[in-house]
C-alpha cells in the first residue's frame, strides 16, 4: 500500500543519491514521490521510489541525532556524569542511524541499477518517451475520458484519477 500522500508534502531529508535519481529519471525527487502516490510509474520506477523513501527516514534519523549530539555538546547542560552518559547513547543511536542508511542506500542504487542500464541502453537517435509522456500515458491506460467543448471545440482529457491532461500531452 502507498504510504500517505501527505507525507510526501513533508520536508524530506536529502539524500547523496538524489542527483543520480534525478539525472536517470529526468524528475525531480518529489515528482517521483507524487507520481508513485497517483499510481502512475512502473514497477521498477515504484521501487526506486519505496526504496528512496527509506533512505529519506534513515537520513532523517541520522540529522536528528547529530543535532541531538550538537546540542548536548554545546554547553547548555551541566557537565556532570548523566551528560557522558546521555551522549554515550546518542553516540551509539547516531552509529546504528548510520548503519541503517548505509543499507538503505545500497538498497537504492540496487534499485537504481536497472534504470540507468536501461537509460543507457537507448540509441541516442532513436526517439523515445519523456517520464512525462510515459505517465501520461500510464495515466490514459487507467482510464480516462476525452471532451470536447461544444461552442469552442477546445478538447480536454480527464484521467480515473481526476487530474487533467493537456490535450497537447
Amino acid at each position: 500500500m502507498p504510504p500517505d500522500p501527505a507525507s510526501a508534502a513533508a520536508r524530506r531529508a536529502v539524500s547523496p543519491l538524489d542527483h543520480r535519481i534525478e539525472a536517470v529519471t529526468g524528475h525531480d525527487v518529489d515528482t517521483l514521490w507524487t507520481y508513485r502516490d497517483r499510481g502512475v510509474l512502473d514497477k521498477s520506477h515504484t521501487h526506486l521510489v519505496d526504496q528512496h523513501r527509506e533512505l529519506a527516514k534513515a537520513e532523517t534519523g541520522v540529522t536528528f541525532y547529530l543535532r541531538l549530539l550538537n546540542r548536548l555538546s554545546s554547553g547548555e547542560f551541566p557537565v556532570e556524569e548523566a551528560l557522558f552518559e546521555r551522549i554515550d547513547r546518542t553516540v551509539d543511536q547516531l552509529e546504528e542511524a548510520a548503519v541503517a542508511r548505509d543499507v538503505a542506500a545500497r538498497k537504492v542504487l540496487v534499485a537504481l541499477e536497472p534504470i540507468e542500464a536501461a537509460a543507457a541502453a537507448t540509441v541516442p537517435g532513436e526517439r523515445t518517451l519523456s517520464t512525462d509522456d510515459q505517465a501520461v500515458l500510464l495515466a490514459i491506460a487507467g482510464g480516462a475520458k476525452l471532451y470536447e467543448h461544444l461552442l469552442t471545440g477546445r478538447m480536454s482529457v480527464t484521467a480515473a484519477s481526476g487530474t487533467r491532461i493537456p490535450y497537447a500531452e
